[in-house]
């Protein structure tokens, strides 16, 4: 578990690389705030004051291994990155697949990437809603309730089919999230039969959407945006200003349909896949 002092270092790092590079970091710190203490995911350099520079963080959500990190502006180009993504590669070097993420505006990253050997896969749009949006119509055939261990097959069913995630590792993903604090899985009925999943995430005042999926076999018949609509207008009812969600951006289906519920996007990170075959 990372100490207080980490996170907050962490945040301040942050800050600084944002508001020079005019850029959004994607840290996900709903899971930098749960890490469990067995696992070695977060890697630091502090400088000879004690003064963070550099950190690199990855993350497994079930699928490919995620990586993501920054280096205070004044040191770059001194080989911060490249040392913590060194000292990281004992974790990936198991992986299936490994994506480092950065943000389409960030020149120092496609700097960093070009002396990997890895390739452009995929960019995904950063959306969110706010409540002045207003309400949408409430589909009455869909329904949400809170999901059950015993309904932890067809989740992991879902993330296979929708997301093409291999099933041992959605469900080493899902059974190791089913009891997180801050998020909790909902399965989406319609007419009464399970159709689809969303996993809701709270923070002070904002909502953010993971893992929404529909069944392939129910898709076309409005459950995605009726799953939709009921959660925005649940939260917004509560008092929450914004929800938040992500969609790759060559999903043209799943992007229109946030469009149409008042979703817009905000920004914009790119993926590339690293090989891991070679060394950095």
């Amino acid at each position: 578990m990372l100490t207080t002092k980490q996170l907050n270092d962490i945040q301040s790092l942050q800050q600084i690389c944002e508001k020079t590079g005019n850029i959004k970091l994607k840290l996900n710190w709903d899971t930098l705030r749960s890490r469990p203490e067995e696992e070695e995911n977060d890697y630091f350099q502090y400088d000879n004051t004690g003064k963070l520079i550099g950190f690199l963080a990855l993350y497994n959500f079930g699928g490919p291994v995620e990586l993501c990190g920054m280096v205070h502006p004044d040191y770059r180009r001194n080989g911060v990155f490249t040392s913590l993504f060194k000292q990281a590669e004992i974790q990936f070097a198991q992986a299936r697949k490994l994506l480092i993420n950065a943000p389409a505006a960030s020149q120092s990253a496609k700097g960093f990437l070009k002396s990997l050997r890895c390739t452009y896969s995929f960019s995904e749009y950063q959306m969110k809603r706010h409540k002045s949006a207003g309400m949408g119509i409430v589909n009455p055939g869909v329904t949400i309730r809170k999901a059950k261990r015993s309904d932890l097959v067809f989740i992991n069913h879902l993330d296979t089919a929708c997301f093409n995630i291999p099933e041992h590792e959605a469900e080493a993903f899902n059974n190791k999230i089913f009891d997180c604090e801050n998020e909790s899985t909902f399965i989406i009925e319609y007419k009464s039969e399970k159709a689809g999943k969303i996993r809701i995430q709270k923070e002070e005042d904002a909502t953010w959407i993971y893992g929404f999926a529909v069944d392939p076999s129910l898709q076309g018949k409005g459950i995605g945006r009726g799953t939709l609509t009921k959660v925005v207008n649940h939260e917004h009812s509560k008092g929450i200003n914004w929800v938040h969600l992500e969609v790759a951006a060559e999903n043209d289906h799943a992007l229109s349909l946030y469009k149409s519920c008042g979703f817009e996007p905000y920004g914009t990170q790119d993926y590339y896949e690293y090989d891991l075959n070679v060394k950095a």
